[in-house]
């Protein structure tokens, strides 16, 4: 049997952190004996993987110092924790998600002359790096200690020879979704009464916590620019936490006179039936590794508008699953709108075939097949 530790900041509800609470179940059923090491003691996602019986090991609480040093503190305990399961076991492969986790975890390796198999995740591209220097810089340091690197798509991976990875030392796995809950949805109609949403209202949503690079604020310039030429009952449903801009967008839907079409609904729990409720869905990003987002809102049967940047072009096929227009540019991500808007016959094409392109290509089973696969050939290659 495979042992394969996996190590991340925490187990907030991000990407990463959906990404292993369904992948890692699969895994485990299929009879590898997997670990997580969370970094910190932050970890909401923790009952799924409790249920699934993977056992999870958090980070010490220290919220109880002053901020100042609470950070500094934990990097060290964190490092210090990291070295000792290194000496602790030297077989086991380890698999490592999000950048500070990745520096901690290639510094303990190198520490303590770990000679086993490193794998380090990429989930995004790399701007960040732009925006943290220092952060970059050690990064690529690190890359000489990893074994191998796995983005989640085409692009990332680019980035990742670009950083200095040798051929034959960097992989692609792509995300998967579980589509249970897209399955036996009630219809249109029917959801939308249930939701309190006007029958014949063209609904648009996107789903993404409302950070800067998410491009609400592209989005709302766009609809504006649109909104004489929409039905008079269209809506924009945004999904997803506030991260700081809530009050900017409010002010900006106000100022631009589409404040009583635009919702704001915060995190929710029901995304799979907003989603079938909905006729367009948008991912507008600046950055963008691989998003699941995208691939539920395919799975729910719904064309897309998505921004040409990370995988997003890898998921959404243009002029076919749906369009792909410029990013950081409301002017394109208003002409695709309003194409789609204006195309009712267009939006049902584009979402049977993609829904299809979701079952044929990114479901979470395929993807951890594919994980499966890569720790296989990584332990055979270690036996040798």
């Amino acid at each position: 049997m495979i042992a394969i530790e996996f190590i991340v900041g925490s187990l907030e509800v991000g990407g990463a952190e959906r990404h292993l609470s369904q992948v890692l179940p699969v895994l485990r059923s299929a009879g590898f004996l997997i670990k997580v090491h969370v970094l910190s003691n932050k970890a909401p996602l923790k009952p799924l993987f409790d249920k699934a019986g993977i056992p999870v090991y958090l980070g010490l609480n220290l919220d109880w110092m002053p901020s100042i040093i609470r950070r500094p503190i934990r990097l060290m305990v964190s490092l210090a924790k990291l070295m000792i399961s290194f000496l602790k076991n030297r077989k086991a492969i380890r698999h490592v998600f999000l950048p500070e986790a990745y520096l901690l975890t290639a510094l303990a390796a190198r520490l303590t002359f770990f000679s086993g198999s490193l794998v380090m995740s990429r989930r995004s591209l790399n701007d960040y790096q732009q925006r943290r220097t220092i952060l970059g810089k050690l990064e690529r340091l690190m890359h000489r200690f990893t074994t191998i690197a796995l983005g989640n798509s085409k692009a990332v991976v680019h980035q990742l020879y670009d950083e200095g990875f040798e051929p034959g030392k960097v992989g692609l796995i792509y995300n998967g979704i579980d589509l249970w809950p897209f399955q036996n949805l009630p219809p249109k109609q029917e959801l939308r009464e249930d939701l309190g949403f006007d029958q014949d209202a063209l609904i648009f949503i996107i789903v993404a916590n409302l950070i800067p690079y998410k491009g609400h604020l592209d989005l709302l310039n766009a609809l504006a620019a649109i909104h004489a030429q929409l039905p008079k009952s269209w809506k924009l449903l945004c999904v997803g936490r506030d991260g700081g801009i809530l009050s900017q967008l409010k002010s900006q839907a106000r100022t631009l006179g589409i404040e009583e079409h635009v919702e704001f609904l915060g995190g929710r729990s029901d995304t799979p039936q907003l989603l079938a409720a909905a006729d367009i869905g948008i991912l507008c990003s600046h950055e963008e590794g691989f998003s699941n987002a995208i691939l539920e809102g395919m799975a729910a049967g719904l064309p897309m508008v998505v921004t040409n940047v990370g995988g997003n072009a890898e998921a959404v096929e243009d002029m076919c699953t749906g369009l792909v227009v410029l990013p950081k540019n409301p002017e394109s991500l208003a002409d695709g709108l309003l194409s789609m808007a204006l195309a009712p016959a267009l939006r049902t094409r584009f979402g049977n075939v993609g829904k299809e392109r979701v079952h044929q290509h990114f479901t979470v089973t395929q993807c951890a097949k594919k994980y499966a696969e890569f720790y296989i050939s990584l332990a055979d290659a270690q036996a040798e």
